[in-house]
């Protein structure tokens, strides 16, 4: 075999190594502007447990249960956890945040934050 087919391997290992470290950030390839593919809905905090205790960085952490709401999904309900600053509010039952989410896959895909646009 010739030095042409060691240099076509490395490059072809070279390729696929990059392939799987953009896959793995969520980077990807062709996969559009940000929040492509993502839809704007509601969070509505039904359940809140870790009140009280901050650590030496005085950050909170809290876990929630609640309910995502959107123009593209049926209510889906959804856990997960907080770590708040000193200034931030703490979370309350009933308390409405703003979550994007991609429609089919709002258990797994849903953050808070807004589209910009």
């Amino acid at each position: 075999m010739g030095t042409w087919f060691t240099v076509a391997i490395i490059i072809l290992l070279v390729a696929t190594l990059v392939m799987m470290l953009a896959r793995r950030s969520g980077r990807g390839f062709a996969q559009g502007a940000p929040g492509a593919g993502y839809a704007t809905g509601t969070l509505t905090i039904t359940g809140v447990s870790g009140a009280g205790a901050r650590d030496k960085n005085e950050q909170a952490y809290f876990t929630f249960t609640g309910t995502i709401v959107g123009p593209q999904t049926a209510p889906t309900e959804v856990y997960g956890t907080l770590a708040l600053g000193p200034a931030d509010q703490e979370p309350k039952i009933g308390d409405d945040k703003p979550v994007i989410y991609k429609p089919g896959k709002t258990a797994t895909s849903w953050r808070f934050g807004t589209l910009e646009g």
